[in-house]
């Protein structure tokens, strides 16, 4: 996986993105979270959020997602 200046991720950039996108899926894919599970996967999102656009990859708008 390269970012957006074409450099290769390294193998822990590249878990900590497959975690955003995953969590990315879960919340708005699962229409069965509890208020508590969404409101604080939504935090993990954000967070890894910065992380994402720290390494010069487009994250996208957070609040697509309910952010």
């Amino acid at each position: 996986m390269k970012n957006a200046m074409g450099l290769e991720l390294s193998d822990s950039e590249r878990t900590l993105v497959e975690c955003y996108q995953g969590l990315v899926r879960v919340l708005q894919e699962s229409k069965d979270l509890a208020p508590f599970e969404r409101r604080n996967a939504l935090k993990a999102v954000a967070a890894l959020w910065q992380v994402v656009n720290g390494l010069d990859l487009d994250p996208g708008n957070i609040y697509e997602i309910g952010a």
